[in-house]
């Protein structure tokens, strides 16, 4: 009688070998393990059977690469700041656009806080030059994302 095992029955697990080829350089190959045991001689047979599985170490380390790749992008931008750096504002900066947000007009702000258009202006000017923006809108908005304003 003769019996065979292999990995799944409990017999020599298979693995895969990086070996060199004579026509395609260094190639990886499957190597499993057949036993057949005779229990009429009591002789044992080991069959090695190489697959070539090249093609899917390649894949698997660019797939490796790519999400190595991909977690130092994410890292990157983890630790990045969507905004440049800016100056604080002071305490009538933020008034001010804080009303801009709400829906105010110039005239309405000027009146609330008491001020010329001009100092208004004034303070818009200094306010896109401490944010890094280019008019009142854009401030407004980047003041918000950057939670300077509610």
């Amino acid at each position: 009688m003769t019996r065979t095992w292999d990995a799944t029955f409990g017999g020599v697990p298979n693995f895969d070998l990086e070996v060199q080829s004579r026509s395609s350089g260094r190639i990886w190959v499957n190597i499993s393990t057949i036993v057949f045991d005779n229990s009429r001689t009591g002789r044992r047979l080991f069959v090695r059977l190489a697959h070539n599985v090249d093609q899917r170490h390649r894949n698997e380390e660019l797939l490796n690469r790519m999400i190595e790749g991909a977690r130092q992008f994410v890292s990157l931008s983890e630790n990045a700041t969507n905004h440049a750096p800016v100056a604080p504002l002071s305490d009538q900066e933020r008034r001010i656009l804080t009303l801009f947000a709400e829906g105010s007009d110039p005239a309405s702000i000027a009146r609330t806080l008491d001020i010329s258009a001009q100092t208004l202006r004034n303070h818009l000017h200094h306010i896109n030059r401490k944010l890094r923006t280019h008019n009142r809108l854009e401030a407004v908005t980047h003041a918000q994302r950057r939670g300077l304003i509610d």
